[in-house]
């Protein structure tokens, strides 16, 4: 796989990892308010909102875990990509 092609699969499964984390938050916060509050239902803006957050998140670290472990080979020398 060439390195450019392996940069954006990185970085969209970062996004993904932040959306799907953001999601399992709103869900156990759903949770945790219906257990306190009883009857309680959250609206799309709410899941929308963690939506985006999750996307903020991914497209944050993504170039910064790129950075750690294929530029500078945090994980160690035979990952770190040779341009």
């Amino acid at each position: 796989m060439k390195n450019k092609t392996k940069k954006i699969t990185y970085l969209v499964l970062w996004v993904i990892l932040g959306v799907m984390v953001t999601a399992t938050l709103g869900g156990i916060i759903e949770l945790v308010s219906i257990w306190i509050y009883g009857q309680l239902e959250l609206n799309v803006v709410f899941y929308g909102t963690l939506v985006i957050v999750g996307m903020l998140i991914g497209l944050i670290c993504g170039p910064l875990a790129w950075q750690k472990i294929y530029v500078e080979g945090l994980r160690g020398k035979k990952y770190v990509i040779k341009e």
